[in-house]
């Protein structure tokens, strides 16, 4: 394989040894540029599947480097964050075939954040995605089709809520000119959080401008949005809209033409919507057939006794064996979909890690009241 690439690189150089623009037209010089371009992408999909393969087998350690995109950045010369979204790219294609292929044909840029290959992606996730037959919710008033949750198993739509949690990512990285940069992936649920709380700031400093007679992009009053939320905090209380048919939250997994989603965001598994109301700033619709059910709003509401008295008694991870003491989460034993109450008896305290195991990885609750435990599945080989 090696050779035929070296042999294949070496018949590139050839051409650009002989290749004289001056000696051709203006149409065989465009057709010439498509056909190198279409050379760049496809030596770009290698380049992103090799380091790919070297961020897997860890070869970077053997020169000292303090990670894979380090390694990438100074062997390609280009920076750490665009090695970083390099290797994004590559991981990816893991869970999107379609795009791979087109990847690795030079159908897609592999530059980082390309047109293309963002595009490309979205193209072949919407192609991929597990959700239903993509029709919209034909209810008179709705704002937008939305695309509907597919059917499935409790453990596919567990594992769906999963995949995204565990491709959480967000990173940073300057420009040359020196401009700061940051790109974020995660789950719905919490890009919902996210979102909220982000365009309340926008709507607050756009109305602030617009007083003021000042007018720019909305990207810039976003930017100045983002700031904000991060040094100041929501502006006002997080809500997050939850749209889910009665018979999802029993279930635990939608069927077709069933409606589990995020307003704004999109299909969530039955896994996350039965998280955010056990633990989120959420309002409800719950609807049965073509009736409204009910509408709810689920808060935060463990009354501050309560809180305390959780507080109190699980100065540290309630999972024993954690010493975890920082980020504690507040916990229903028994969630609040499944007919758990915020009572003192319900309650007890998380470290992240943990709550994410029993959110997302299945882990149970085990033992008598205070004297809880955790456990993984029978196929987590990872105990607690």
């Amino acid at each position: 394989m090696l050779e035929e690439i070296r042999a294949a690189v070496d018949a590139l150089k050839a051409c650009t040894r002989v290749f004289d623009p001056a000696l051709v037209d203006g149409r065989d010089a465009a057709a010439a540029f498509a056909i190198a371009s279409e050379g760049e992408r496809v030596c770009a999909a290698m380049k992103a599947l090799a380091a790919r393969r070297v961020e897997e087998t860890r070869v970077w350690r053997d020169g000292g480097h303090r990670s894979a995109a380090h390694w990438v950045a100074e062997t390609t010369g280009e920076t750490v964050g665009s090695a970083t979204r390099t290797l994004e790219t590559a991981r990816a294609l893991d869970a999107l075939p379609e795009t791979d292929v087109a990847f690795r044909v030079g159908q897609l840029s592999a530059t980082p954040g390309g047109r293309d290959h963002r595009s490309g992606q979205r193209r072949s996730a919407r192609r991929e995605r597990p959700v239903g037959d993509g029709g919209g919710d034909e209810r008179q008033g709705a704002p937008r089709p939305m695309p509907q949750v597919r059917a499935g198993a409790q453990e596919d739509d567990a594992a769906w809520a999963r995949r995204w949690h565990l491709a959480r990512r967000a990173h940073e990285w300057t420009t040359p000119d020196g401009a700061y940069c940051l790109s974020a992936q995660m789950a719905p649920d919490s890009g919902a959080r996210f979102s909220s709380a982000w365009n309340a700031h926008i709507d607050r400093i756009f109305t602030d401008a617009r007083k003021a007679g000042r007018r720019e992009p909305r990207g810039a009053y976003a930017a100045d949005a983002l700031v904000a939320l991060a040094t100041e905090g929501p502006c006002k209380p997080v809500e997050v809209r939850l749209n889910v048919d009665a018979g999802v939250l029993v279930r635990g997994h939608a069927k077709p033409n069933e409606r589990c989603d995020l307003t704004g965001i999109g299909p969530v598994p039955a896994a996350v919507a039965r998280a955010l109301l056990d633990d989120a700033v959420v309002s409800v619709l719950v609807a049965d057939g073509d009736d409204i059910a009910t509408i709810s709003k689920a808060t935060r509401t463990i009354p501050a006794r309560l809180r305390r008295a959780a507080e109190a008694r699980y100065p540290t991870c309630g999972v024993r064996g954690c010493a975890n003491d920082r980020f504690l989460q507040t916990d229903h034993v028994v969630a609040l979909a499944d007919g758990g109450l915020t009572e003192d008896g319900n309650l007890w305290r998380l470290c992240t890690f943990h709550h994410d195991k029993k959110t997302y990885a299945g882990w149970k609750v085990v033992g008598t009241t205070h004297n809880w435990n955790l456990v993984p599945p029978d196929n987590d080989p990872d105990p607690p």
